[in-house]
């Protein structure tokens, strides 16, 4: 149980250092950048950030929420502004909810402004499938990269409920073993919390989750082999595949067929009883203005030998306007199950549809239409009418607006609506921020930021000021208050709290890195407190 009196004078220790160093010289603070999720496909989530330079496969990203900044997801493929995410907390997340990466290396301020070439927004699914399939080099050289991070992740109050969260993560990639046409990606974590082996004794699996683990094999230019588990951005809704996948690309065109099974359902594990086959074809091409492209899948997954689901996915995006992106997609399920008895159908599962629109380098504009349903497993999920009734039709629309009024000044504003027939009320949000990247004397940057929401169940206002600085090319450190208002419309309670978090990192050298991030949120009768470590090593 921690001592409120020691706790408010470390925190009030922690804050004068933090504000008498403040007055040094030094960059504008990159450590922590900013990006929007832009878009769900079943278990994948796609992160949009103005670039993901210092972002790398494998790292973690983090969610500001009640908790503060708290890991959310998993980074397993990125474009150049975009990546591509798995979900490693239960934590809900949404389109169009902010989303936070550290980076590693800070990136210096150039001493005079630089012409910026204005490219079309893509995300990360758009660009693996739309980009050019590469052709392997038969006489490349092997190529290792790996990463050992080790976190810890920490929550205690006054009044006692403690827990202690420990992970362990190792990726790496292996390209053309011994000047050979095999290669080999893995990535690997071990989480458990403190005192709680049996939990890992009584199901491995719940605590070691294997994302990837396989080989690939080089046929010839323009075939490939992969065998073991992993997520093929052609096909990134469908999700890791433990299994064979084969893929020929000629010209503009590809094709590949998949069959294996997926992941356990419960704790990520191997399940060959959840056996699943499909084949899926694609055109892509540069355009004068970027590029087009659209790819179809189709998948059939099976339990105990039963049809799960029957399905076809369709994606198509352009750049054919200069500076605008047009991203869609769809999924239509084939197969449903009534009264016990198979039927062929066409359902309608999914639509997603995003216009992205850089008028200039200035001034961005988007804005985003969702209707996507929960899918229906029928062998995974056995009762069916529960199903049904849970089943809601995620709606909503969403715009976004960004202008830098100043050479340091950025602003923003974007506003969503999401309705169900299901809910009392309509679900909508509204934020604005501004941020100035030069703050006089400080030599830091400063964001401010405002969030409303009304959803079926309370109105909220949270507001913000984030100060960010880089004290050297090694270290930085950053400041952030909120203040939050929850009313809950069905009844006369209210929630608000003041929450103040510290966030510190070091860059020992390229290859070694440190940060500690603490958080304090203060509430009527209690102090919730937030810390998290992360050492990471990079081969």
């Amino acid at each position: 149980m921690i001592d409120p009196e020691k706790h408010i004078r470390l925190l009030m220790f922690l804050l004068s250092l933090f504000a008498v160093t403040l007055v040094g010289k030094a960059q504008e603070s990159r450590d922590l950048t900013e990006g929007r999720v832009s878009y769900l496909s079943g278990e994948n989530i796609y992160v949009r950030f103005e670039s993901t330079e210092g972002i790398e496969s494998g790292d973690t990203l983090f969610i500001r929420n009640a908790e503060g900044l708290s890991p959310a997801l998993l980074v397993q493929h990125k474009s150049s502004i975009s990546c591509l995410c798995k979900s490693i907390a239960e934590i809900k997340v949404e389109a169009a909810d902010l989303i936070y990466a550290r980076l590693i290396q800070s990136r210096p301020v150039p001493s005079e402004k630089i012409p910026v070439e204005v490219v079309p927004e893509k995300d990360v699914s758009e660009e693996a499938l739309t980009a050019s399939h590469p052709k392997p080099k038969m006489t490349s050289s092997p190529n290792f990269s790996g990463r050992l991070m080790l976190s810890s992740y920490s929550n205690f109050s006054k009044q006692g409920s403690d827990s202690h969260r420990f992970r362990y993560t190792f990726a790496s990639s292996y390209s053309n073993i011994g000047h050979s046409k095999i290669s080999f990606e893995t990535y690997v974590s071990f989480t458990h919390k403190l005192n709680e082996w049996q939990v890992v004794r009584d199901n491995l699996n719940d605590a070691l989750k294997i994302y990837a683990l396989a080989i690939k094999y080089d046929v010839n230019e323009q075939a490939s082999v992969w065998v073991g588990r992993k997520i093929n951005p052609r096909i990134a809704n469908v999700g890791a595949i433990d299994g064979i996948q084969l893929e020929y690309a000629f010209k503009s065109l590809f094709v590949g067929v998949v069959a294996g099974s997926r992941p356990d359902y419960l704790d990520y594990g191997f399940n060959s009883n959840l056996f699943e086959y499909g084949a899926y074809l694609g055109h892509s091409q540069k355009t004068a203005n970027g590029y087009v492209q659209s790819s179809l899948a189709f998948f059939e997954q099976r339990n105990s030998g039963n049809t799960d689901r029957r399905f076809l996915y369709f994606q198509h995006t352009n750049s054919l306007v200069k500076n605008l992106n047009v991203f869609t997609s769809l999924e239509l399920d084939l197969y449903k199950l009534e009264n016990e008895q198979s039927v062929n159908t066409l359902s309608l599962t999914g639509l997603f549809f995003s216009l992205s629109y850089r008028a200039s380098r200035q001034l961005s504009l988007s804005g985003s239409y969702d209707n996507r349903k929960n899918v229906i497993y029928y062998e995974t999920f056995r009762n069916y009418a529960d199903e049904v009734l849970t089943q809601a039709s995620r709606q909503g629309i969403r715009g976004r607006i960004h202008y830098r009024a100043l050479d340091y000044l950025m602003v923003g504003a974007s506003a969503g609506t999401r309705f169900s027939k299901d809910d009392p009320r309509n679900t909508n949000t509204y934020n604005a921020f501004a941020t100035w990247s030069r703050v006089p004397v400080l030599d830091a940057s400063l964001n401010i930021s405002a969030n409303l929401m009304q959803t079926p169940y309370l109105d909220g206002q949270v507001y913000g000021a984030r100060l960010t600085k880089d004290f050297s090319q090694k270290m930085s450190m950053m400041l952030h208050y909120r203040w939050v208002d929850f009313k809950y419309v069905n009844s006369r309670s209210t929630l608000i709290q003041h929450i103040g978090e510290l966030d510190f990192s070091y860059r020992f050298n390229k290859k070694f890195y440190l940060s500690v991030n603490f958080e304090a949120t203060v509430q009527k009768e209690d102090i919730y407190n937030r810390l998290y470590l992360s050492l990471r090593k990079k081969f």
